[in-house]
């Protein structure tokens, strides 16, 4: 597992819980993470959702990062669950601090229930 890369059945079945969450198609685990990112943009969904869903995606590779780091270098085994929390509360806590969509809930965040 590398920075958000899809070459160990970790990284996938986190990625299947993200993009499960998102409620888009998995992505192309063939392809590189760049053209994740690129296909992630070319969803169909409005353009705000697009760029809200690159946020997290983006999310989504540090904490795999992170995570392969503490494997290597500390032993700590990640829990699938709880990375998949972890995108969720670090991605909604970027959105709140940094974006214009402020007012969406906790909640609403979770459940990926968006209306922007």
């Amino acid at each position: 597992m590398w920075g958000g890369g899809m070459e160990c059945n970790f990284a996938k079945r986190v990625w299947e819980a993200v993009t499960k969450w998102l409620k888009i198609p998995m992505v192309n685990t063939e392809r590189s993470p760049a053209e994740w990112l690129l296909e992630i943009l070319e969803i169909q969904r409005n353009r705000k959702i697009r760029k809200v869903i690159h946020a997290v995606a983006i999310e989504a590779m540090w904490i795999l990062w992170k995570t392969r780091n503490e494997k290597v270098f500390s032993g700590r085994q990640g829990v699938i669950q709880m990375m998949t929390e972890d995108i969720k509360e670090a991605s909604f806590q970027g959105l709140k601090q940094r974006s214009i969509y402020g007012a969406i809930s906790r909640l609403d965040w979770w459940d990926f229930n968006l209306s922007l």
